[in-house]
């Protein structure tokens, strides 16, 4: 029936361009325009679009674009989100009176994790994914990272397949096995993640590293998000955060899945 009828070439430049936010995360227009190849006066229209119909967001700040999270009340997996951000609410303000680091709650959303909320008692700390509603990448990040070591094997496979036929060069470490699953058997053994040092992220004007450790947060035997801790490199490292912060990012963890058991929050 659809035979003989044109496709509509806006339209797929409009996708193309919020599916390189959505792999991205966090992109500047210049990221965009290299990855899309579409020229700059055609992307700042088709941003300006996507950002007055809500799918977009500019981050004053940097200047980056990332992705509105979309969801409607009727969304069960968007009440969920809802109900388990309050339901950790109590426990990561106990958390954060013991830290005077960020904070942050992440799921699961396709093939990276999704900032639920998020705890900034820094100002210093001004990293593009204090953004709520930011995507940190699976395989670099520390929240990442932490899902796929304690996810089930099934899961983890789906997300690896889908990472490993991604256009983008930091998806792509899911083609290395060997050194993925090592980094995983680590994780496991360890008890938390730590985000990749060697990843800048999109805001490349971000002049202070940071560095980020993350633990899972279990329910029904299943991890269902992270809770992770970021710091500025110059002010600590990670052996003086773990020793000094870990057990109590566990212990809001535990805190948060009884929380979740109590109040009976099934994962949809």
């Amino acid at each position: 029936m659809t035979e003989g009828l044109k496709s509509i070439a806006a339209l797929r430049r409009g996708l193309d361009v919020l599916f390189a936010i959505e792999q991205s995360s966090s992109v500047t227009l210049l990221e965009l325009h290299r990855q899309t190849l579409i020229p700059k006066a055609t992307l700042l229209r088709i941003l300006k679009t996507l950002r007055e119909s809500g799918w977009v967001q500019r981050d004053a700040d940097n200047g980056c674009y990332v992705r509105t999270p979309v969801a409607m009340p009727s969304d069960a997996a968007a009440q969920w989100r809802s109900r388990l951000t309050a339901l950790a609410a109590q426990p990561r303000a106990a958390l954060q009176r013991r830290l005077v680091w960020p904070t942050d709650l992440a799921v699961r959303h396709g093939n990276a994790m999704l900032v639920l909320d998020t705890h900034r008692p820094l100002v210093g700390l001004s990293v593009n994914y204090r953004v709520i509603g930011f995507r940190p990448h699976m395989l670099a990040s520390a929240l990442g990272r932490c899902y796929l070591a304690f996810c089930q094997k099934a899961e983890r496979e789906e997300i690896l397949a889908v990472l490993a036929r991604s256009p983008y060069e930091v998806d792509q470490a899911s083609r290395r096995r060997p050194a993925v699953q090592q980094m995983l058997t680590q994780v496991r053994q360890r008890g938390y993640a730590s985000r990749d040092v060697r990843h800048v992220g999109a805001d490349t004007r971000m002049t202070q590293r940071f560095g980020a450790i993350a633990v899972p947060i279990h329910h029904a035997d299943t991890v269902v998000a992270c809770l992770g801790c970021a710091w500025l490199s110059a002010l600590s490292t990670e052996k003086e955060i773990v020793d000094a912060h870990l057990g109590h990012l566990h212990d809001a963890a535990r805190a948060i899945s009884e929380r979740l058991r109590q109040g009976c929050l099934a994962h949809p």
